[in-house]
């Protein structure tokens, strides 16, 4: 179709282009979850699994949804992080209040992820009907 309006995204190079940079953060969070000891709360893939997301969701929410994987794949991925994170994050000796609250952040994440790929579904579904 090419471009069908002024927007920065209304154009298949774009759109293409999107669909690249998701993939790559999408393939990127998949390859660390294939390796949980990256994900120990020390590891700087327990930082960037969040932050890759985050870009995720804020995209989404901009009209920009990814290929999300399955839904039940993504709470995998959140059941791996959170077990991973939770069984290191002792040794770092952080307070209670970080621990307590990073902890509610990391799943606040991974459940805005989960609510997002839920709400594509939903969407690609109505589409079929």
């Amino acid at each position: 179709m090419g471009t069908w309006a002024h927007g920065n995204f209304d154009n298949d190079t774009a759109l293409d282009w999107l669909d690249d940079i998701t993939g790559q953060l999408l393939d990127e969070i998949a390859e660390t979850m294939e390796s949980p000891e990256l994900l120990e709360a020390d590891e700087p893939d327990a930082d960037l699994v969040p932050c890759r997301i985050e870009l995720l969701c804020a995209m989404a929410e901009k009209g920009m949804s990814p290929q999300w994987p399955d839904v039940q794949l993504l709470a995998q991925w959140k059941q791996i992080f959170l077990e991973a994170w939770d069984s290191s994050i002792d040794e770092l000796e952080p307070s209670e209040e970080y621990k307590r609250e990073r902890r509610a952040t990391l799943a606040a994440t991974f459940d805005r992820m989960l609510a997002l790929a839920h709400l594509a579904e939903d969407e690609g579904e109505a589409e079929e009907d």
